[in-house]
């Protein structure tokens, strides 16, 4: 009989617990918000745009992603060791690599993609009024696109490095030049046909440094502290690219001068004398290699700057720190090619820093060796 009553209060106690359980069960159901036909948890969905053209910088630089920002705008970057995003769009490149940034606004996501590029090849912009662009037009001239050519801003005292645009150098003479009067002022050079060129062979951007004086000639240059002036820039663009752990790869110097020599009647042997001498002046600072423009006439004077052109090719012919990149200046007989009788105008100085750029270009990528 015990175990009899043993048994029962077993299975008392088993039925007892189950419905407890069932209870439980029954309660958290019915504390479950029921289920409603067609209902669903609310989701967006995006309008997804990739941009094909890559954003190209380099350490240091700050630019916005984009021109149009509605004001609902967030901004992402996938990589913040690369590139960080602001969310007014203002990104600042880190160092070198590539990152994803995407630009939220309503419904849609745009995303671009960023490439920094942690080397550069430095050069300076040297010589007298052609070289400043005293006949161009900046209207005319090109842009290089964004991220493949910059100005290291000499003419501010900012030493900052901005992107290439024209006039190149602006204000560069009015603050140092020779000339007072303003009639070497810079008003839109070859530079930037040059630096367009000259990536499409290298594919490595440029930094320039603008060093061009007015009515300077090579006495000048030697004499009257533009050489001095020229190092000081120089060096200044250096420390700034390496404070920002941007990489020289090679150090050139585009020269664009003679007119003046030629107005003095200085000689082929002294003018490529002169030459040697600023050369290694420039070398010191780290110059690698001259690229050299045969300047071209003086239409008041037709006969006056034979001379120096054959001083000039003379040079690059016998001396393998100068190289001849373009002829195309001395080839210009006709008024149109000019501003007045000695300044080539803005297509002129295009034409002439398009062949310039490509030429010291194809010089540097098949013979530049990379330093260590």
């Amino acid at each position: 009989m015990k175990q009899w009553f043993g048994k029962l209060g077993v299975i008392l106690c088993m039925m007892l617990c189950t419905g407890l359980f069932m209870g439980v069960s029954a309660l958290a159901t019915e504390a479950m918000p029921p289920e409603q036909e067609g209902e669903a948890q609310e989701t967006v969905e995006y309008t997804v745009v990739k941009e094909k053209e890559k954003i190209r910088l380099i350490p240091g630089e700050m630019r916005m992603v984009t021109t149009v920002i509605p004001g609902d705008s967030t901004f992402e970057s996938s990589n913040t060791k690369v590139v960080v995003v602001a969310n007014n769009g203002q990104m600042i490149a880190k160092k070198a690599g590539t990152a994803k940034i995407t630009h939220t606004t309503g419904v849609k996501k745009t995303i671009y993609t960023v490439k920094v590029t942690d080397e550069v090849d430095l050069i300076v912009f040297a010589g007298q009024s052609n070289m400043c662009g005293s006949g161009g037009n900046a209207s005319l001239a090109p842009t290089p696109k964004m991220g493949t050519a910059y100005e290291f801003d000499i003419t501010t005292d900012s030493n900052r490095t901005i992107l290439m645009r024209e006039p190149f150098g602006e204000g560069t003479n009015r603050v140092n030049g020779l000339d007072s009067t303003g009639n070497y002022s810079t008003n839109g050079t070859l530079v930037s046909a040059f630096c367009i060129n000259y990536y499409k062979q290298t594919k490595t951007p440029v930094v320039g440094v603008s060093c061009a004086w007015g009515g300077s000639s090579t006495n000048t240059w030697l004499s009257r502290g533009l050489l001095s002036k020229t190092q000081k820039n120089l060096k200044l663009a250096k420390k700034k690219l390496k404070k920002n752990k941007v990489k020289v790869r090679h150090i050139y110097m585009v020269w664009y001068q003679g007119e003046s020599d030629a107005m003095q009647s200085v000689s082929e042997s002294t003018y490529i004398s002169r030459m040697k001498k600023i050369y290694k002046k420039m070398r010191s600072v780290g110059v690698e290699k001259v690229f050299v423009i045969r300047i071209g006439h003086n239409l008041a004077a037709p006969d006056m700057n034979y001379s120096i052109m054959k001083a000039q090719d003379k040079l690059c012919a016998q001396n393998k720190n100068f190289i001849l990149v373009s002829k195309k200046a001395s080839k210009y007989l006709d008024r149109s090619c000019y501003s007045d009788t000695i300044h080539l105008n803005q297509k002129s100085l295009n034409a002439v820093g398009y062949e310039a750029g490509k030429a010291a270009g194809k010089y540097v990528k098949k013979h530049a060796k990379k330093k260590k």
